[in-house]
């Protein structure tokens, strides 16, 4: 009786023994292949019954510049909305004929796909198929790393990216842009000479076809002088002198009009214009410029303080100022294009 006892405890002990090794075998095979794997982080939440997304894409009109448009992009399984992102960036028959009625281009080169994408601490480690080298110059190549770069930080989780080639790390593209380290947002459409101090970005206005007008940001060179940093004013002052003549944008703000001075109190920035801006009388017009000159403003004062509204001044004293003027101040639009 004893030597049976004795043989079962043995066999149970062997059984457990085998357990254990099995187990830790394959934690450990798990850990030497999977230790430099990013956990992936949720970016966000899906709401009740929610399989669409508002998310802001950036793609290219027929002048090259990276045009934000916000679009509702179906919400897989509630996940993976920013490969969502990426892919309807992708140069395809679908994508294409989705921009077409609005004139803007898939940035992304055809046939790339995402490998993979893992999101940690605010890092975005976003892995392309070869395909994704397939342009033909400079432009194109700061173009789609831009497109890439402003798309995914639109997410509040992603403030870096870090760009792969089939599962690789490169130090540099095609045609010498940089990539070996993460990247952040910076100078989008920029256009000046990299001699100033200063920058700022504006808020001008391209067109479909001579009709539909969008909103395009672009990142313009400012003379500090004796300033030490940017002003508002300086910032508004680049809208109204507008973009060069072969950009093919324009500014809606008249030239003959000046910016007196700019206060933001209580989130409400209260813009002072001389006396010309009453002249203004078409509604259409006087919408497009409160637009400009509030997403110019938000872009100014997202990292010092919140802006909320606007109310356009003439010489010190608010006035009606068109459509804008139901609400006054006007509200601070979320998107600068909307399709």
């Amino acid at each position: 009786m004893r030597r049976k006892k004795l043989i079962a405890i043995i066999l149970s002990a062997c059984l457990v023994l085998s357990l254990v090794v099995w187990m830790g075998t394959g934690m450990l095979r798990t850990f030497l292949d999977g230790g430099d794997e990013q956990v992936p982080t949720l970016i966000e939440s899906p709401q009740d019954n929610q399989t669409l997304r508002n998310t802001v894409l950036y793609y290219k009109d027929d002048k090259g510049f990276l045009v934000p448009v916000m679009r509702k992009i179906p919400w897989p399984d509630g996940k993976g909305i920013a490969k969502a992102a990426m892919r309807a960036l992708v140069d395809n028959p679908a994508n294409r004929q989705d921009m077409e009625t609005v004139g803007l281009i898939p940035v992304l080169p055809a046939n790339t796909e995402i490998i993979g994408m893992s999101i940690n601490e605010g890092l975005c480690k976003v892995d392309f198929t070869a395909e994704f080298m397939n342009y033909g110059n400079k432009q194109d190549e700061v173009a789609i790393t831009k497109s890439v770069i402003y798309t995914l930080t639109e997410f509040p989780t992603i403030d870096t990216v870090q760009i792969m080639i089939e599962g690789k790390k490169t130090n540099t593209l095609t045609y010498g842009l940089d990539i070996s380290n993460p990247l952040t947002r910076e100078d989008i459409n920029y256009s000046g000479t990299n001699k100033t101090k200063g920058k700022v970005i504006v808020y001008y206005q391209g067109t479909v076809n001579g009709m539909e007008n969008y909103f395009v940001p672009v990142t313009m060179d400012i003379e500090l002088g004796n300033q030490e940093n940017v002003t508002a004013l300086a910032a508004l002052q680049s809208l109204i002198d507008g973009p060069s003549e072969d950009s093919g944008l324009f500014s809606t703000v008249p030239s003959s009009i000046q910016v007196r001075n700019v206060d933001l109190i209580d989130g409400v920035a209260y813009v002072n214009f001389s006396e010309e801006i009453e002249e203004i009388q078409d509604d259409m017009i006087a919408q497009d410029i409160v637009k400009s000159i509030a997403l110019t403003l938000k872009e100014y004062y997202k990292n010092n303080m919140a802006i909320e509204r606007i109310s356009i001044m003439a010489e010190g004293r608010e006035i009606d100022f068109g459509e804008a003027a139901k609400e006054e101040p006007a509200a601070i639009p979320t998107f600068a294009n909307e399709y």
